[in-house]
């Protein structure tokens, strides 16, 4: 096990920024173009990558420093990730951290795992957020204050979050499993650290920590979206350029895990309400060429429908669901199945079922179509991450973790030549029972172990330096983020049937198209009591046609690198693709036989019933989902046939299960129907050649039941405080809503967006509640505040929440409602509504980037014709405003004699 560096040997102080920006800044060096990804280094050592991407609005600078839970030593688990926290709050030359992020708005996190930590922003595209950004970073790089008054606060909440972990079997489970199946490797340790770690830990030895890892040779800074390179470059040189290469030299962990002995199992005990089982594997790191096998081979299975195992298990009832998991990690890693198991199974005799079939793994003759259909599958993620610029660039995060950016395209290669004789070799290779961490140990002899590969970095290096993949693809064509470009580029229509719809002008990197259809249906006399078959019907669309079955469908799908989800809630049937200008009419073709001619079969409708039915079950006692269910429940009094009842989680299991298929069909021919539906599309498509594509996909597609929109009623909030014991939970959560009058078009609609912000939702955590939970306190891993504020009625609420430890409680409860007291008694500040103003426009540019919003502002148009110029409106209304109209609102609407509390968790905790 790799250790720290003893403190004397980093004794140095840290080295300020600001005390060598009179150094000459340095250019960074170019090194090379690998499809698009622009490589540069700087003398310091810092690898720098920039994406650029026209097509973007936004831009985001992610920072990835090689160090992760492997790197933490004997009474330090949990310590980079407690460290991850720290970086949040100040810098000796910026100051405050969250304050500056909130400020600016965006999003922004942090994260941590076994090899790697991360920082990340996504701001609207401006050399201001973008020289920020970079200097933001540096300065954080190496003048981190690490205050051991903010680690007092953090611990707490750093420990609030490894409760919420806590609360759920199946991730508690999966650790147990991993930590067995690991003798010595750090792998072997949940990132999030001991709660007893966590909580000793003092700010001198995170610093020790801090100053040994997080220097520029250790780092990969990640420019991405739509920016100015030359001033990138020009930016990263004056910033970073000028912080010194480290005089220490870091250490190659070098534990490597032994080949296992024979199986291991692990029994958990603990109270929960579900029934789960996992099996884990040793395998290759992700430089390993096997790696990719071993992903084509998790997905020939445990793929819906033609997986081995998923027929073996799923179909047969035997589990009511399973998944595989293979993590992106440097070193030797692992593949893990987990499986949920309904609560009438027995999970003694489940568990042989299930290890025999684990043991077919080596013996099955595996397929060309096999292979065709997983390699399908992963391209399609592989290419549906690469054309979201801004995704990519966050989720290279793993790979660098893994060794190097270059190592995710060696991955695509490897999929890409992969034969069934790979599947093959793997499957024999891996999946021995000596290599399996689920049962008992066997003693045996002769044993063909599986010895852990090791790659060193020079191997990497070796693998990686000449890699110049494939040609790039063209650059796409700017798109600005205003209303006034959407307007320009919008293309609306109406097919024969009514149905509106919009396609939004834009290329997208790859040539992506998305889209969202909403299909209005019905109404509530048609629709009483068939809420949770609405919703299963809507799950089971894709199981089958008259002229495809289920296998066919998601095969060509996957061959075509699409997807088309459904959902159903209250009235509404939503429709969501994601696609290829090249594939967009034959997905189209399969969406429209999938409305017309689905066959719901038997088989089908019992497995998605066991499915879900067993994940509510895991559902009954957890703090979260009682409580958001509560909460509404509290509040609302409508009928049970009625479709905006809320039910209980137990009564949702009941009557999923008595859901009949003469049911779904009758509701998918009677109710379901285009004719009042409106869709919006982004890409770059031809308007004409789209018409025609819809109007064959819904033009004829009518439904027979009256439409009538379905308006909720209102009922007042009234002071309640009721608490829901979940015994045995580690986390609880608080809510408190208080329901008025309000619709989009009331004079006071601007103000309460604002006083909400102030109050719980602007900014980076820098809001009143949780400022007070978290930042100063320390009692709330998460907290803030959300208005519900309708379209189409008036029928609105303001809603607080907060996760915390159940012996909290009180002080979590006084101090909400003290805050919520004090703005209702004293108001807000001009330098609160000033901050929280910039934040949240900032915010609204940051969400006018995203394809989802231009899609969604288009539907809502065209459904409820609410002018685009709405949007920007709405922004003019707000800037107007006045501190006392915001002051005038929270009063007017606001009340702690009308709030009901709910409040979730095991309060009988002492400790």
């Amino acid at each position: 096990m790799r250790k720290l560096l003893l403190s004397g040997i980093l004794c140095c102080s840290l080295i300020s920024v600001s005390s060598v920006y009179a150094q000459k800044s340095e250019v960074p060096k170019f090194i090379t173009n690998v499809e698009g990804v622009k490589e540069y280094s700087l003398n310091n050592g810092l690898k720098v990558l920039l994406i650029p991407d026209a097509s973007q609005s936004n831009m985001v600078v992610n920072i990835v420093y090689n160090v992760g839970s492997r790197n933490e030593g004997y009474g330090e688990k949990g310590m980079a990730h407690l460290l991850e926290h720290m970086l949040f709050k100040s810098t000796k030359n910026l100051g405050d951290i969250k304050k500056m992020l909130s400020d600016k708005g965006g999003n922004a996190n942090g994260t941590t795992w076994l090899d790697r930590t991360n920082y990340y922003e996504v701001f609207p595209s401006s050399d201001e957020n973008l020289k920020w950004s970079i200097e933001m970073e540096a300065d954080r790089m190496i003048n981190a204050t690490i205050l051991q008054t903010d680690l007092d606060k953090e611990f707490s909440v750093v420990r609030n979050e490894f409760e919420i972990g806590e609360n759920r079997p199946d991730r508690v489970l999966q650790e147990r499993i991993v930590s067995t199946a690991y003798l010595w490797h750090n792998y072997g340790n949940s990132t999030i650290g001991s709660k007893e770690d966590i909580e000793r830990v003092k700010a001198n030895t995170l610093r020790v920590f801090y100053e040994k890892y997080y220097q520029p040779d250790n780092a990969t800074l990640v420019v991405a979206g739509k920016f100015d390179e030359q001033k990138a470059l020009q930016y990263i040189g004056q910033y970073f350029g000028v912080v010194p290469r480290p005089k220490r030299v870091l250490d190659k962990t070098y534990t490597i895990e032994p080949s296992q002995d024979g199986e291991k199992f692990v029994e958990l005990k603990r109270a929960g309400d579900s029934k789960n089982m996992g099996a884990l594997y040793h395998t290759v790191s992700y430089a390993d060429k096997d790696y990719a096998a071993l992903d084509a081979l998790g997905e020939v299975l445990t793929a819906d429908p033609s997986g081995y195992l998923y027929k073996a298990l799923v179909e047969t009832q035997k589990v009511s669901s399973l998944y595989f998991w293979q993590p992106t990690v440097r070193d030797a890693s692992y593949m893990y199945f987990g499986f949920s198991v309904a609560n009438d199974k027995d999970i003694k005799a489940t568990q042989d079922v299930v290890r025999a079939e684990l043991d077919k793994i080596t013996t099955v003759k595996y397929t060309d179509q096999d292979v065709a259909r997983a390699k399908a599958k992963i391209i399609k993620e592989i290419e549906s991450i690469k054309n979201n610029t801004i995704s990519y660039a966050i989720n290279l995060t793993e790979i660098i973790g893994a060794g190097d950016y270059r190592l995710g395209y060696l991955y695509r290669d490897a999929v890409e030549k992969l034969t069934k004789e790979d599947i093959q070799r793997v499957a024999e290779k891996y999946f021995r029972s000596n290599n399996r961490t689920v049962g008992i140990f066997i003693p045996s002899k002769d044993e063909q172990r599986i010895k852990p590969i090791e790659y060193t970095d020079e191997q990497i290096v070796a693998l990686t330096k000449d890699y110049k993949g494939k040609a790039l693809e063209k650059e796409v064509a700017n798109f600005e983020a205003s209303i006034k470009n959407l307007k320009q580029n919008l293309t609306e229509g109406k097919l024969t049937n009514g149905l509106k719809y919009g396609v939004i002008k834009k290329e997208i990197k790859g040539g992506k198209v998305q889209a969202t259809f909403n299909f209005p249906v019905s109404n509530e006399k048609d629709l009483a009591g068939k809420s949770n078959v609405g919703s299963i019907m809507a799950e089971l669309l894709k199981t089958g046609t008259k002229t495809r079955s289920k296998e066919q469908i998601q095969d060509r799908l996957d061959q075509l690198k699409s997807s088309v989800y459904f959902s159903f809630n209250q009235q509404t049937l939503s429709v969501y693709i994601s696609t290829y200008k090249e594939s967009f009419k034959e997905v189209m073709e399969i969406l429209g036989d999938v409305l017309v001619n689905s066959t719901f079969p038997q088989n089908e409708l019992t497995k998605t019933i066991s499915e879900y039915s067993t994940y509510l079950e895991s559902r009954l006692n957890d703090p979260q989902a009682v409580a958001f269910t509560e909460i509404i429940r509290q509040t609302n009094s409508y009928p049970k046939e009625s479709i905006f009842y809320t039910s209980t989680t137990q009564e949702q299991i009941d009557a999923f299960k008595k859901i009949k298929q003469s049911e779904l069909i009758d509701f998918y021919k009677n109710i379901l129907g285009g004719n009042n539906g409106v869709g919006s599309i982004v890409g770059d498509l031809d308007s004409k050649e789209t018409a025609k594509i819809l109007e064959n996909t819904f033009g004829k597609w009518n439904s027979k039941s009256k439409y009538e929109i379905a308006k909720p009623l209102f009922f007042e909030t009234k002071k309640l405080d009721k608490d829901y014991l979940t015994p045995d939970k580690e986390n609880a959560v608080a809510l408190g809503r208080v329901s008025f009058k309000m619709d989009r078009n009331s004079p006071d609609y601007p103000a309460f967006i604002m006083a909400n912000e102030i109050l719980g939702s602007g900014g980076f955590l820098s809001a009143r509640i949780p400022m007070r939970l978290r930042e100063k306190e320390g009692i709330s891993y998460g907290a803030g505040a959300s208005l519900n504020v309708p379209i189409t009625n008036d029928v609105a609420y303001w809603q607080y929440f907060a996760l915390l430890n159940p012996t909290k409680k009180s002080a979590v409860e006084t101090a909400a409602k003290e805050e919520i007291s004090k703005a209702l008694k004293d108001g807000f500040t001009a330098e609160e509504l000033k901050s929280n103003l910039g934040s949240w426009q900032n915010g609204r540019k940051t969400r006018l980037g995203n394809d989802n919003t231009l899609i969604g502002l288009v539907n809502t148009y065209l459904q409820y014709g609410i002018p685009l110029e709405d949007y920007d409106d709405l922004e003019t209304k707000v800037k107007a405003l006045k501190l006392e109209d915001i002051n005038a609102v929270i009063r007017k609407y606001l009340s702690l004699e009308k709030m009901t509390s709910i409040y979730a968790g095991d309060f009988n905790k002492k400790q």
